[in-house]
């Protein structure tokens, strides 16, 4: 509570105000010496309750009250006096006071009358609460009829009986642009704090009248702005694009804003719509919204009879996207999904949710042919973005970001499925060959047997070990050659034979490059007792 005490004698302002103070110590006390300061802050301050004296000079009591009602103010006031005069009660009264105290007040019904202000004090407080709630709640409502109105009007449904109360818009009627804004991804939004900055900013271009098409906070919001523009020419319509692009960056903090725009064909005679043009008028807004998806059109798009008769050929073949996701770079990958896209959406003429429909398509076949192969959580991410997060995506951007999201988890799964193989493989690989060194062997014939493509067999290989397929095959043949030649029971020939070369001539060439020595000194230095050796 706040309380102002007036009175011209200071030992009595004091005791009053140190007496009301000690009842109510989260209360303001205030004083003034007379009945102009009192009045001075009550205009300043307003406060809730004024005790104030009767006889005072410069202004006096019943003239202080006097100048409270002359000027709406609505304190209350408690007059206070030594005379116990009924007149005086009663011409206060009369000006409005509240009640009457008699001097040398009594503390306790000083306390009696505070327990009552409290009372009234907190009674007005809640009906003013309630008067102003519902008086949003009937301004929402005739907010909330009129969007209605619009709505059905915009969409060819108004009875004909209700047209009357358009009349208030005449601009509906001379129209010659409408605008379709949506703003998506935030639950703060005001509709019609969003609807002025717009109608205050197109004003620039032509008369405007804007009209949010709902009137609570809403996480989308949908504001209708009709246009009367001088000529729609491409000179104006640049204009405009340019205008609600720079609101769309603004609007940034608040959510996503994209413009659908249906303008009048500048080559008609008549620039102003007709009641039966205006639903085509917002249809066509509303189908070009549908394209403001694309970023080539950069949040804003102007309808033309072109959007949705362009269709792209999809082009991105499900098995090789499979095969180049096993490569070591996930870059060929990326830029086929990047092209196939691309040359799909038909520079953002094709209908968004074939591309949508394209890409969950993609994702599931991708997940049926990695069935068994990759990690069954980074399969049912896949089926999750399919099936729940590109159907809800706003923008291709955010649908080429979900794409290439889903290919790099899979190809983190593929590789690391393959390295795990991989270490294996090159394990039995390196036995295979200890076991059929004495063969033909191929690194063809070995990826085969392992199930590898030769090229990345090859390098996982090289990059396990350090030396490559015949690096290791040689080696095998090698320590075979070695141990019969040091063994002395067979001729050369039938070493070469058994190591696998067919030539003894090119047995012996390899031989003495990886041993330093021919097969025939080499086994003289094995076995020196043996005297010249066996001859091939």
């Amino acid at each position: 509570m706040n309380i102002l005490i007036v009175d011209d004698e200071p030992r009595h302002l004091r005791g009053m105000a140190g007496m009301v103070q000690s009842m109510r110590p989260d209360a303001r006390v205030t004083t003034a010496k007379d009945g102009e300061a009192a009045l001075a802050l009550v205009r300043e301050e307003q406060p809730d309750v004024v005790l104030s004296d009767i006889q005072m000079p410069n202004l006096d009591g019943l003239a202080f009250l006097q100048k409270l009602k002359e000027e709406e103010l609505k304190s209350k006031v408690v007059m206070v006096s030594a005379y116990n005069l009924f007149e005086y009660a009663q011409t206060a009264i009369r000006h409005g006071a509240y009640d009457y105290l008699l001097k040398p007040v009594d503390r306790d019904k000083v306390e009696l009358l505070l327990q009552r202000l409290d009372q009234q004090l907190a009674e007005e407080e809640r009906e003013r609460g309630e008067s102003a709630e519902m008086k949003q709640r009937l301004e929402l409502a005739a907010s909330a009829y009129r969007s209605r109105l619009l709505h059905q009007w915009l969409s060819g449904e108004l009875p004909s009986e209700a047209l009357e109360e358009l009349k208030e818009w005449p601009l509906l009627t001379r129209m010659n642009a409408l605008i379709l804004t949506e703003i998506r991804g935030s639950e703060q939004l005001q509709a019609q704090a969003l609807a002025e900055q717009l109608e205050q900013r197109m004003s620039a271009i032509g008369d405007v009248c804007v009209f949010p098409l709902q009137t609570v906070p809403i996480e989308n919001i949908r504001l209708v702005s009709v246009l009367k523009l001088e000529c729609p020419s491409g000179l104006r319509k640049k204009e405009l694009r340019s205008t609600l692009m720079g609101l769309t960056k603004e609007w940034r903090s608040c959510g996503f804003a994209s413009h659908g725009v249906a303008t009048v064909d500048e080559h008609e005679q008549n620039l102003s719509v007709s009641e039966g043009q205006a639903p085509t008028m917002y249809l066509q807004a509303e189908e070009a919204l549908n394209y403001a998806f694309y970023e080539e059109w950069e949040s804003v798009v102007v309808f033309d009879q072109a959007l949705g008769t362009t269709s792209g050929v999809f082009q991105l073949d499900g098995e090789l996207l499979f095969e180049v996701l096993q490569e070591p770079s996930l870059a060929k990958a990326e830029a086929m999904c990047r092209e196939a896209f691309a040359n799909l959406a038909s520079q953002g003429r094709t209908e968004p949710k074939l591309m949508k429909n394209y890409a969950s398509l993609t994702l599931m076949k991708l997940k049926s042919r990695t069935s068994g192969i990759i990690e069954q959580q980074v399969g049912s991410a896949l089926a999750g973005t399919a099936s729940s997060d590109i159907p809800a995506c706003l923008t291709s951007a955010k649908l080429m970001e979900l794409m290439l999201g889903s290919l790099a988890d899979v190809h983190k799964s593929l590789t690391e499925r393959k390295q795990g193989s991989g270490e294996l493989a090159v394990e039995q690989c390196l036995g295979w060959i200890q076991s059929h060194f004495a063969q033909d062997l191929t690194l063809e014939m070995a990826a085969e047997q392992f199930h590898f493509n030769p090229s990345y067999f090859s390098t996982l290989m090289k990059s396990r070990t350090g030396r490559s397929f015949s690096d290791h095959l040689t080696e095998a043949r090698m320590r075979e050659a070695k141990e019969l030649l040091a063994g002395g029971r067979h001729k050369i020939y039938e070493i070469a034979e058994r190591c696998g070369y067919r030539d003894t001539k090119y047995f012996t060439r390899i031989f003495k490059k990886q041993v330093g020595l021919s097969p025939e000194a080499y086994k003289h230095t094995q076995r020196p007792q043996a005297g010249s050796g066996d001859k091939s």
